[in-house]
């Protein structure tokens, strides 16, 4: 009887360093994405609107699947430890709840909300929320539509130099918000999401097409191009349709 007590403790031990050391990656993994790996306008806003940031290969959304994984995993190592210590767990409970009654309900009040926490995202729909940069784009966008229209009735007044850098700056800008190139996102998935033939881009970039399913940040150091070139051949192309 005694070597089976042991090797139920060595199995009790082991779960518990797994879980433990399943424990540290989440928590470290929650710190990675929260504070490394940061999202849109915080990272357009230290590193610039051109850069993806990447871990290991890894950029914050692939990062966030290994965290369900782990979570996953040591959700399952939990059950198997709340099994093994199941009459630990049941004597302890019916010294701190003599009466039956309660102790029915109460139990099963704690696993309807235990079923409820971990269920509840598969159950509800997202809020559809307008966020504050699509206004700031549409507002852009009008601007843009107000200084072209200005650029065309003074047409034949004497441009500067620098009032042409200053238009220069603004379209592109323009074509930045407006257009979301990211070195994240393929080549393919660039002309599927705004319907512009993928070949077009592909030779426009003097890229191989049969490598439209790389990153544009991979192909970007390659053959030499920014995401400002591939906004602005969505852009005329799109105008010819």
């Amino acid at each position: 009887m005694e070597p089976i007590c042991k090797d139920k403790s060595k199995f009790n031990l082991s779960i518990d360093i797994i879980m433990l050391l399943l424990l540290l990656p989440v928590a470290g993994i929650g710190f990675l994405i929260k504070y490394i790996l940061i999202p849109g306008i915080r990272r357009n806003s230290i590193y610039g609107s051109s850069v993806d940031l990447e871990f290991l290969g890894l950029n914050r959304h692939q990062w966030g699947t290994v965290h369900l994984i782990l979570s996953i995993v040591f959700l399952v190592l939990l059950i198997i430890h709340i099994v093994l210590h199941w009459k630990m767990i049941t004597c302890v409970f019916q010294r701190m709840i003599p009466d039956k009654t309660i102790r029915t309900v109460f139990a099963v009040s704690l696993t309807c909300i235990g079923l409820l926490l971990i269920s509840f995202p598969l159950l509800i729909k997202p809020e559809i929320i307008q966020r504050e940069p699509l206004h700031q784009n549409r507002e852009n966008r009008n601007n843009y539509s107000r200084v072209s229209d200005t650029l065309n009735m003074d047409r034949n007044k004497q441009i500067t130099k620098t009032n042409q850098n200053d238009s220069v700056k603004k379209h592109e800008q323009t074509l930045k918000e407006y257009y979301e190139v990211q070195g994240s996102m393929t080549l393919q998935y660039v002309a599927d999401k705004y319907k512009v033939p993928v070949g077009i881009i592909a030779s426009e970039l003097k890229i191989p097409q049969n490598l439209a399913g790389e990153k544009l940040g991979r192909l970007k150091k390659q053959y030499n191009f920014t995401m400002d070139d591939v906004r602005n051949i969505i852009s005329k192309n799109r105008e010819l349709k």
